[in-house]
């Protein structure tokens, strides 16, 4: 089975929701909100240029002993709501991508870990208005005491049959656990300096 690395729901102009009316540097108009692909807005009056890049996130399959994947059941208020998904969410900006996974598992499932590696990352042009770049890990339960928390109401752990009958709230997870399960995931080492392992 394929990795795959891009998945998109989003529409051909999509940048176009992200345009700014201000420049965030002088506060002059900017011109023109409405742009071709690719094209960016600039400041008449200071020069600044408002680049649109994807917002960075992590997401982890965390592993039983017997095999099976932890996924999160989203909130009904949640973007994509009462769907199922991997642990994960968006990098800050002085987090590294290896401390986003500790914190976001954390935050999500109460469960501590050890992270193994990447195994993938890809860029998930969600909608018209989200367009992320994520990176997969793997990893282990180290402890922890595990809840649904944070936009997660539940939990679960799945095997093979468990995980081709649910319902994902992005198509990535889907592929990425179709991909573990298939047993042909190669692993990138992270950094033993910072996951002591």
């Amino acid at each position: 089975m394929n990795l795959f690395q891009v998945f998109s729901s989003s529409g051909e102009l999509a940048g176009n929701n992200k345009r700014l009316n201000y420049c965030p540097k002088c506060g002059a108009d900017f011109p023109g909100k409405e742009l071709g692909k690719f094209e960016r807005q600039s400041c008449d009056k200071c020069g600044f240029v408002h680049y649109l890049n994807p917002s960075p996130g992590i997401t982890i399959i965390m592993r039983s002993p017997d095999g099976k994947v932890l996924i999160g059941k989203r909130s009904e208020n949640a973007r994509y709501g009462n769907k199922w998904c991997l642990p994960g969410g968006y990098i800050e900006y002085e987090e590294s991508f290896i401390e986003t996974a500790h914190r976001e598992v954390l935050e999500e499932t109460g469960l501590k870990i050890r992270i193994e590696g990447i195994v993938n990352v890809v860029s998930n042009h969600l909608d018209d208005l989200h367009h992320t770049i994520v990176i997969v890990l793997i990893g282990d339960v180290l402890g922890g005491h595990q809840e649904p928390r944070d936009d997660l109401t539940e939990l679960k752990w799945i095997d093979s049959n468990l995980h081709f009958g649910t319902i994902y709230a992005f198509e990535a997870d889907k592929k990425i656990i179709d991909c573990y399960f298939a047993g042909n995931m190669k692993i990138l080492p992270i950094d033993d300096r910072i996951e002591k392992i």
